[in-house]
């Protein structure tokens, strides 16, 4: 595979939208700049993708549910993972508007699946769970009853299924007339337990849409196939604690990094965004993985690698321990972390030590952000990674482009959407990560939030709350 210039890198003009920003936020449990636990974070990815424990992961999925093994070197199953532990291991969601005049839901942007459902008025009682915004199709003018049915399985015995309907649905001030939507009718216990989103929208790659009889188009999909976006791209920036960050849709953003932006091919026979990954360094030290591939998913939180790489990791923390009780390595807080960086396709990116850092482990100990992925034969680049590097996922050449990001400060100008004198009036497709937006239901603090359309900058408000 190689990395090679994408016929569409130097296109970086959007389409013609008028940008509005759509503050990506946290949920309420992981305001400040928290995280979700080890355990659930840990866990999440292990009933997503289905590994056995392997040498090091304190997790697996054993008859269809996630379980905590006893130690590193027992591997009999301790306990039964609860389900609501998993679904709290969520850490971003996103505005998106649905219907006509419409109604706004905060959805959980997942580059490891293609279903785009949503919680809706035909859950039974579906008003006296709390902490919801609702999509009822009956308010909407434009809405319309589909054919299909959907049902989705969860590793942990949680679940959720319904039917399906299209309406028009605005991502980044890009509307979609007619995309599907799967309505929730059942949800398990633990999703309607979970407060910090109203559903989820899927980035991967329509194969995998679990609509039957027959797969629906993702709103990605229809965005291309409408022409709605050129470049067919989407892109995304992710923050870290109070930093501000992207999404975007037909827009490149070669302000983010001065780095360049290098493109891969993507194996999508899985449907995921699947690339090579072949070496990785350690202290500068390249060491190759013959034949390794890894999945960027932005639904995972953690950076899921080889035993041997672990091993290796590990080793080079002094102090570092497996802890038992909790399922993966952890170091102490004050200790030296080594230069560490993984391949994809040709090129190597460093993760930033803040990452690697996952969390406090007590007693003067902080959880690694890197752990093992099992038993699996692939890697899992989840946010750890994913927050040190600008990727553009490019759906119509089948390609990955990323580029090392060297910030670490906020990023007040919301990327490359500002005024020039070039281009005084300039437009994009932008969805903000924001995390203390304070006009959005999770405000938490002050922020000034701006949109940039044909007639310049103008100031959408600020509070302090």
């Amino acid at each position: 595979m190689g990395c090679f210039p994408s016929k569409s890198a130097s296109k970086s003009t959007p389409a013609s939208h008028n940008m509005k920003l759509h503050q990506l936020v946290r949920p309420d449990a992981y305001k400040g700049g928290k995280r979700p636990s080890f355990a659930a974070a840990y866990a999440r990815a292990a009933r997503r993708y289905g590994f056995e424990a392997g040498r090091n992961a304190g997790f697996a999925k054993r008859n269809n549910v996630v379980v905590k093994v006893k130690s590193k070197d027992n591997k009999e199953t301790e306990h039964e993972v609860p389900a609501e532990s998993i679904q709290n291991g969520l850490e971003y969601v996103v505005p998106v508007k649905i219907g006509t005049p419409g109604v706004t839901l905060n959805l959980d942007f997942d580059t490891g699946s293609s279903d785009f459902w949503v919680w809706s008025s035909e859950i039974a009682h579906a008003s006296r769970y709390k902490g919801h915004n609702i999509y009822d199709p009956s308010k909407s003018s434009t809405a319309k009853k589909a054919s299909g049915t959907w049902n989705i399985s969860y590793g942990d015995g949680s679940s959720a299924s319904g039917n399906v309907y299209t309406d028009n649905v605005t991502v980044a001030d890009i509307t979609i007339q007619g995309q599907a939507i799967e309505l929730a009718e059942k949800l398990s216990s633990s999703f309607l337990q979970d407060n910090g989103n109203d559903g989820l929208l899927g980035l991967a790659w329509p194969e995998i849409n679990t609509v039957q009889p027959k797969p629906v188009a993702t709103p990605v999909q229809n965005m291309i196939s409408k022409k709605l976006i050129d470049p067919p791209v989407f892109t995304v920036k992710l923050g870290r604690g109070d930093e501000a960050g992207f999404y975007s849709f037909g827009f490149i953003d070669t302000s983010v990094t001065a780095n360049p932006i290098t493109y891969t091919s993507v194996d999508n026979s899985q449907g995921f965004w699947q690339v090579k990954s072949t070496s990785w360094s350690l202290n500068g030290e390249t060491k190759e993985r013959s034949g390794n591939t890894t999945i960027l998913d932005t639904g995972t939180t953690l950076l899921l690698v080889a035993d041997d790489v672990v091993d290796a990791i590990y080793g080079a923390i002094e102090g570092a321990v497996y802890d038992d009780q909790q399922g993966g390595y952890k170091f102490p807080s004050n200790a030296t972390i080594p230069d560490i960086s993984f391949a994809v396709g040709d090129t190597l990116y460093k993760v930033n030590a803040k990452d690697i850092a996952f969390g406090d482990a007590g007693d003067g100990y902080t959880f690694g952000g890197i752990q093992s992925r099992g038993d699996l034969d692939f890697d899992i680049f989840g946010d750890v990674f994913l927050k040190s590097v600008y990727v553009v996922f490019n759906q119509g050449e089948k390609t990955v482009g990323l580029a090392q990001r060297e910030d670490g400060a906020r990023n007040t100008e919301y990327g490359s959407c500002k005024r020039t004198v070039e281009d005084p009036f300039r437009t994009c497709n932008v969805l903000l990560v924001n995390w203390t937006d304070s006009l959005s239901r999770y405000g938490l603090g002050l922020t000034f939030v701006y949109k940039y359309t044909n007639y310049g900058l103008n100031h959408l408000g600020g509070s302090q709350v």
